[in-house]
């Protein structure tokens, strides 16, 4: 029986068969893209877990515009990203 991969390593190799058929300058650019996020400093400044998010409003998946503040009115929140068919 084998041993099951590591996220490490199932994150390695999803990222070496997304990679595989890309243009060298685009997996450049985004290995730049990586290193420039992590030299900002940016994740000092994301929310944690129960800290309360800022008023905003999105699409929903059909284009209509979504209020939090609407959406907190009935109760607790969880807001899910998803990046569509990009």
């Amino acid at each position: 029986m084998t041993q099951p991969a590591s996220l490490k390593e199932e994150l390695k190799a999803l990222q070496t068969r997304l990679e595989a058929g890309r243009p060298p300058r685009v997996v450049a650019a985004m290995h730049q893209a990586v290193t420039d996020l992590r030299a900002s400093d940016i994740a000092l400044k994301v929310l944690k877990a129960g800290d309360p998010a800022p008023k905003f409003a999105l699409p929903n998946a059909a284009g209509a515009p979504v209020e939090t503040s609407r959406l907190l009115a009935g109760g607790p929140l969880v807001v899910t990203f998803y990046r569509g068919r990009w």
